[in-house]
């Protein structure tokens, strides 16, 4: 597993986001649990605590991040090159790759493996975006605690690797640009 193997968005650049799904972006390291085990964007086999392996489903692959707070994504590239995680951090999911549903039903049918006890997994929660004024809002209140920014999912989509303009990161630098001013939100 790496990254060729994963689905990638690309940068938001104005399109109507009406009707998408919207989820924080995570500043952690991307993983892909296989079902037995946890590989990293670049395909390094992460050594996870067997407090994580406890809570993982087996036979279901899930597509997430590992994550440790808006300033922990230099802990989280130790935890996966190193095997070093620490108490806090945490998998979150944000998508079931082998299920061939529509983007929110996949979310449904995780939201079992969330562990509210040690919310060591836990999934991303979704919210359909009313506009673009929305979505740029929602993007604002984030990264006004420190996070990065957002991701914006078409309703339909599925998962197949590699890029696609159905998955588009939402980020600040991005909403400055030429096609949206900061005037206008």
């Amino acid at each position: 597993m790496n990254e060729k193997e994963m689905q990638h968005g690309i940068y938001w650049t104005g399109e109507d986001l009406t009707g998408w799904v919207l989820t924080e972006k995570y500043n952690g390291c991307r993983a892909y649990w296989d079902g037995h085990n946890m590989w990293s964007r670049g395909g390094i086999n992460i050594s996870l605590p067997q407090r994580w392996i406890d809570y993982l489903p087996e036979d279901m692959p899930l597509d997430g991040e590992v994550y440790f707070g808006v300033d922990g994504v230099y802990k989280c590239v130790s935890a996966v090159r190193y095997g070093r995680f620490l108490p806090g951090m945490k998998f979150v999911v944000f998508d079931a790759p082998k299920l061939q549903e529509k983007y929110i039903n996949r979310l449904d049918n995780i939201k079992i493996f969330s562990n509210p006890s040690s919310s060591q997994i836990r999934v991303v929660k979704p919210i359909i975006c009313l506009n673009n004024q929305h979505a740029i809002h929602l993007m604002l209140q984030i990264q006004s605690f420190g996070g990065e920014g957002l991701i914006a999912r078409h309703p339909d989509i599925m998962y197949e690797p590699g890029r696609t303009n159905w998955l588009l990161k939402v980020k600040e630098e991005i909403c400055t640009g030429t096609f949206l001013k900061r005037s206008d939100y």
